[in-house]
């Protein structure tokens, strides 16, 4: 006979078993879900990781294909063995392509050139099917382009790249195929033909690019299948599309499992589960399940952070030791040079103790989101505490190290949109360069000189990149030459002024506009846009401000009746004794600052700082006009025309450029225009080429108005000439020239 308590065992035993079953089939599902997810994490990475590829590769190419002697050398004039120095060699060399070609306006090879040696004459045409797509497209984007017709007024770059990639098989490989359509930089060359050559460049997806693929996804078993692959078993895998959309090799690898080792882990807890009472059995099923989803993400959570900061989500100090040490490991055991950069936020401080931490973390975040946009896939962004972030380029040499610092200073430095309003700091950058031969220092050494680099360009006045050791390439030498032509012709008087006539609505010349120029020795003529900044780079902008001032002064009292407009930078504002030194300047020249106009940019006010207001009051105090330059377009405030003494709006080129072909500048013009009427300011327009723009300009109500519709900027003599003749500034320009 049956006992009572083995009746009522069997039936618990029996629910305790199921219980259990319950638990393992759930602990499977839970496992196959996360393996699932990690699975779709690294194809989703990869995939981002191949768009990022492409665009770092075109940006390499870039500066080959913009740039006004490639178009006058493979263009107007084919020069082979140009060809091979600068772009076969280059291109080949330092970005690590496998294939070269130079198309004509024909879209026939005129270059063609393989790593090692050169192709052989007919490589191109046998392989056009591979290149149609990417020069179909680039021609299509040809067409659509505006010629250009010569160098821009501001000296700044006429054209953008016109790129196309496409993965595409060249024989039975694949490559990564770009074609870059050749145009003028500055438009001091221009094309002669209506099809401008096409320099085409291919990337073999070798063992090479998949190891590369690997270390940085943490990728294992990657490999290259041609065409649309059926994947093996588990294998995790992303299609490689062309431009036109079939698939031309398949890429996989072999998944984490995460799932599989959370198993592992709770093995032990279902056997004592087995073992143990089955009427526990019940309660603990249900613990279980709960201990394995927390588990998952405890896992990933402990994971993660132990690597990463918190704040940014960006490697922490400890991650970025170990990939540092890598690099230097890696960079030991090859010829090159890599660098890392030290990078700390200016006026970081001034922000926390002004709006409270939780702006300071949020600014923390936005900058970290700037720093990773800039970087490439194999750089490593880190933040190492507080304000201090730094970058791992593992491969790169000074001269694109110091391209990368440009970048980085130059997006810190735009305004932060915060909850608590826009604030603006800017950052300083120092790069250590290491070789190969150094690669022995370790990274507390790597990390200590991008340190010391990045406090010294702080001494130099922040919102700047120094370079720990002097080795640049000819490219950063020639800007250090630069600098010292630009000391020498200050110091000997090589900077002049010529000066763009302002006019009313009858034409009638009402003040000049004070413009540097300098004629490099054997350079030429070099564009403002290049020197100013390399003077305000290089501690030289007090000086070249003070020429200015000084000749503008002096040219002032010839002319009566018309005001001088002078261009004050955002350095010169905020020194103490500025004003002083303006006061000095007039005693000095005999000038009136009745007929002197300084031109203020927006950027000079950012801050709203004691000593900006000190030396603005005591400018207005003395009697000179205020003009707030390039309204418009930076950082426009209705608050600094409340808190100064503005007395006009300059509106920016920028928005004169568009009027007739674009509504929304035309609204914003007429915006800017009304606005400087409801607050009693004057207003000019800069920039005006067209008479079409005159126009509309003067039915907005802007009758004042400078540009090369006008006249261009002349010598001092011609501005005399102009006044002799009456003032009218075209008959007395037509009569000059004629």
């Amino acid at each position: 006979m049956t006992r009572p308590e083995t009746r009522l065992s069997m039936p618990l035993a029996a629910l305790g078993l199921a219980m259990v079953g319950i638990l393992v089939g759930v602990l499977l599902l839970i496992s196959a879900r996360v393996d699932h997810n990690a699975m779709l994490h690294d194809q989703s990475l990869v995939e981002r990781g191949l768009v990022a590829k492409t665009r770092d590769l075109e940006r390499s190419i870039a500066p080959q294909t913009v740039w006004d002697e490639a178009v006058d050398r493979l263009g107007n004039r084919y020069d082979p063995v140009w060809a091979r120095e600068n772009i076969g060699a280059y291109l080949l060399g330092q970005s690590g392509f496998d294939l070269i070609f130079v198309l004509d306006g024909r879209d026939q090879a005129i270059f063609s050139q393989k790593v090692g040696s050169d192709l052989e004459p007919g490589y191109f045409s046998r392989h056009s099917a591979s290149f149609n797509g990417v020069l179909k497209a680039v021609r299509d984007l040809e067409r659509l382009k505006k010629p250009v017709q010569g160098p821009r007024p501001d000296g700044g770059l006429v054209s953008s790249p016109l790129q196309q990639s496409s993965f595409e098989l060249i024989g039975s490989e694949t490559y990564l195929v770009t074609a870059s359509l050749v145009q003028p930089d500055f438009g001091r060359v221009l094309p002669r033909d209506s099809k401008a050559p096409i320099i085409v460049t291919a990337l073999r997806l070798d063992a090479a690019f998949l190891l590369a693929m690997s270390n940085r996804f943490l990728l294992a078993g990657i490999h290259l299948h041609p065409g649309e692959a059926t994947p093996q078993g588990q294998d995790a895998r992303v299609a490689i599309r062309s431009l036109e959309g079939p698939v031309v090799a398949t890429l996989d690898w072999t998944p984490p499992r995460p799932g599989q080792a959370l198993l592992r882990k709770a093995g032990l807890p279902i056997l004592l589960v087995v073992g143990g009472l089955a009427a526990s059995v019940v309660v603990f099923a249900v613990r279980s399940r709960r201990i394995a989803r927390g588990l998952v993400a405890s896992e990933a959570r402990a994971t993660h952070m132990a690597r990463h900061d918190a704040l940014t989500g960006l490697a922490n100090r400890s991650l970025f030791d170990d990939r540092l040490s890598e690099a230097l490991r890696g960079l030991s055991r090859r010829r090159g040079t890599m660098a890392v950069l030290g990078i700390d936020l200016d006026r970081f401080k001034a922000v926390n103790d002004s709006h409270g931490h939780s702006a300071g973390d949020e600014l923390i975040r936005l900058m970290a989101g700037r720093l990773t946009g800039l970087c490439r896939a194999n750089e490593t962004v880190a933040r190492l505490g507080g304000d201090e972030f730094a970058v791992i380029a593992p491969n790169i040499d000074p001269s694109g190290a110091a391209a990368l610092a440009e970048r980085l200073v130059k997006a810190l430095s735009e305004p932060a949109d915060l909850s608590c309003g826009q604030v603006f700091v800017g950052g300083s950058v120092g790069v250590a360069v290491i070789d190969s031969a150094e690669a022995h220092i370790g990274a507390a050494e790597a990390a200590r000189r991008a340190d010391v680099a990045m406090y010294r360009a702080k001494e130099q006045g922040r919102n700047r990149y120094c370079f720990f050791e002097v080795e640049m390439d000819a490219a950063l030498k020639a800007r250090r030459g630069l600098e010292l032509d630009l000391r020498r012709a200050l110091a000997e008087g090589g900077v002049h002024l010529a000066y763009q006539p302002q006019v009313d609505a009858r034409g009638q010349i009402i003040g000049v506009e004070a413009l540097a120029r300098w004629i490099h020795p054997t350079r030429g003529e070099i564009s403002p846009a290049i020197f100013v900044p390399l003077a305000e780079d290089c501690g030289l902008i007090e000086a070249l401000g003070r020429q200015v001032m000084r000749r503008a002064f002096a040219d002032s009292r010839r002319w009566s009746g018309i005001k001088v407009a002078v261009n004050v930078s955002a350095l010169q504002m905020r020194q103490d004794d500025y004003a002083s030194e303006v006061a000095g300047l007039l005693i000095e020249t005999g000038a009136s600052p009745r007929n002197i106009e300084l031109e203020i940019t927006e950027g000079a006010l950012l801050g709203d700082d004691e000593t900006t207001h000190l030396t603005i009051e005591r400018l207005r105090a003395m009697g000179f006009s205020l003009a707030l330059d390039d309204f418009g377009t930076g950082y426009s405030s209705l608050s600094y025309l409340r808190r100064y003494p503005i007395d006009k709006i300059k509106i920016d080129r920028s928005f004169i450029t568009p009027l007739g072909d674009d509504a929304e500048a035309s609204a914003l013009v007429a915006s800017i225009v009304g606005l400087a009427s409801a607050l009693n300011l004057a207003v000019i327009a800069e920039g005006v080429e067209t008479d079409q723009q005159r126009r509309q300009l003067q039915s907005m109500g802007c009758a004042d108005a400078q540009g090369y519709l006008f006249s261009a900027a002349i010598a001092p003599e011609a501005v005399d000439a102009i006044l002799s003749a009456g003032g009218q500034v075209n008959a007395a320009v037509s009569r000059a020239t004629g």
